[in-house]
């Protein structure tokens, strides 16, 4: 019997206090090889611009809550996604990519996280040992 593999969903979400809070879309993961593709690991020079990056976002796109002015519900296509504010559409592909990497601007730092002050190791004086210690 062997593993069955499921495809993974992330349901991104922003924060009480962003613009963009109450808005939610719900994507698939990517697989290994468009991930070596998009980071250029695959040889390639990786995806380098915001277009190419916008289609990737569209075609893991599977739901999201986001109608028009007569509240009905937008279209998860490309020419929908073209036709939202930049800010939004760069919010949601930015936030899908912080989740696939596992970071999240609504993931806040654990309580015991030094919240990136100076390692320790950088502290510890790097002079020449004196003579008498050097022995």
């Amino acid at each position: 019997m062997g593993f069955k593999v499921k495809p993974k969903t992330y349901t991104v979400r922003f924060e009480e206090g962003h613009e963009f809070h109450g808005v939610e879309a719900r994507l698939s993961g990517m697989s290994y090889g468009e991930w070596e593709q998009v980071t250029g690991l695959d040889g390639g020079d990786g995806e380098t611009n915001g277009a190419d990056s916008v289609r990737r976002f569209v075609d893991h796109l599977i739901s999201w809550n986001l109608e028009d002015e007569r509240d009905q519900p937008l279209p998860t296509t490309l020419d929908a996604v073209k036709a939202l504010d930049h800010n939004l559409v760069a919010a949601l592909n930015n936030a899908w990519i912080n989740t696939l990497v596992g970071v999240h601007d609504a993931d806040p730092l654990p309580e015991t996280s030094t919240s990136g002050e100076p390692s320790q190791v950088a502290s510890i004086p790097m002079e020449a040992l004196s003579e008498s210690l050097a022995s």
